[in-house]
């Protein structure tokens, strides 16, 4: 049976622990898959023919080891499971120990990069993609009457919860009257005081939201947001932003009332403005290697790796970072040299090992990072 769909961000931490620690003598087999819905009907769906090309490289190369056929017989047909194109889930990954036959897999909702490839360690960059763009967040509708509360996690969007709000100030409070100014023609006619009136309403109105910001921040707390969008009247979105800010979130605003549409179309508007949201994000954590105590560049990274002294791990996938592994575990970065070999997973799971996450880089923020050859790290000390 497939695996069941992966839907809680901790839930994928937690598999990519397990996944990290794979080590065998023969090597580690990484495989992921993207599905892309409606494509190769009638025949061999692309994805499954780029997979079968790079598996049939590594045979050819040697990279599967000479018993790969019997070591391979059971992981295979997980893998045949995996290619499943009317199973739920975009994404497939499989990771297999090669001597020992242990394996890992695991079904998301986004679609992976389709390839397979075999090292001493497990290719775990494109979960971490999907986990950074899948950490759990707020989508926060404001309307005049109610909050609404939604949730994004691992490309899955549901509701939590509603905060009725208080009548607004303008709803029911009697509209301010007095004598007008000394006028022989109006002596004895009342006027509306319109400009004392808005400015009352202007100071009362954020007192009604002492509550629902309250029980906002709480809630936040409690589901472990680390980021929100938030969306309404700048009055409501600025009050709730503030409380969420001091709370530790990143957070991102629309200053438009998403009230009139439909509920796809809102949550639309507000993804829209959380992947705007987490790219400032990447960009100021590119900004933070720049302007704090932090690493630019292969050769200053992997010196703070072999020291234990990255706090943070910044990288654009894209890339290969090439060097040696020499004894007890050492990496150095060297020129395109004779005995140079591919990096990336070896300085990912020294990273993650060490306790330092690994953030990956894609876009403006990837381009912002070229100046530093794609690898960047902040530093404990």
């Amino acid at each position: 049976m497939a695996p069941t769909l992966m839907k809680r961000a901790s839930e994928l931490r937690e598999f990519l622990g397990s996944v990290v620690e794979l080590r065998d003598p023969a090597g580690v087999l990484s495989v992921t898959i993207g599905i892309e819905p409606g494509t190769g009907s009638g025949g061999t769906p692309p994805w499954q023919i780029a997979l079968e090309n790079d598996l049939a490289q590594l045979r050819h190369d040697g990279s599967l080891g000479r018993a790969s056929e019997t070591r391979l017989e059971e992981p295979s047909a997980h893998l045949a499971e995996l290619l499943d194109s009317t199973a739920t889930g975009r994404g497939r990954a499989l990771y297999v120990a090669l001597e020992s036959g242990a394996f890992r897999e695991v079904m998301l909702r986004r679609a992976l990069p389709t390839r397979a490839r075999v090292g001493s360690v497990a290719h775990v960059l494109p979960l971490l993609e999907a986990l950074d763009e899948g950490e759990r967040t707020g989508l926060i509708m404001a309307s005049k009457d109610a909050i609404a509360l939604w949730e994004s996690e691992l490309g899955g969007v549901s509701e939590v919860d509603r905060i009725e709000l208080e009548p607004w100030v303008g709803d029911w409070w009697p509209e301010m009257k007095g004598p007008s100014r000394a006028n022989p023609l109006r002596g004895q006619h009342t006027v509306s005081q319109r400009d004392r009136y808005a400015r009352r309403i202007a100071a009362a109105y954020p007192h009604t939201l002492d509550e629902a910001s309250a029980t906002l921040g709480g809630l936040a707390r409690e589901r472990g947001w680390t980021r929100a969008v938030l969306a309404g009247d700048p009055r409501t979105i600025d009050a709730l932003d503030e409380v969420l800010r001091h709370g530790g979130l990143t957070t991102g605003t629309i200053d438009a009332n998403l009230e009139g549409l439909r509920t796809d179309e809102a949550l639309g508007r507000l993804e829209e403005a959380l992947r705007t949201l987490a790219t400032r994000t990447s960009l100021d954590r590119v900004r933070g290697v720049e302007e704090a105590n932090g690493a630019c560049g292969l050769a200053r990274v992997l010196a703070a790796l072999n020291e234990g002294r990255v706090a943070s791990l910044l990288i654009d996938p894209t890339r290969t970072y090439v060097g040696l592994a020499e004894p007890g575990g050492i990496l150095r970065a060297v020129d395109a040299a004779d005995g140079a070999v591919d990096l990336t997973d070896l300085i990912v799971s020294r990273a993650l090992s060490t306790g330092a996450p690994v953030i990956p880089l894609l876009g403006d923020a990837a381009e912002h990072l070229g100046s530093c050859g794609g690898i960047a790290a902040l530093l404990r000390w």
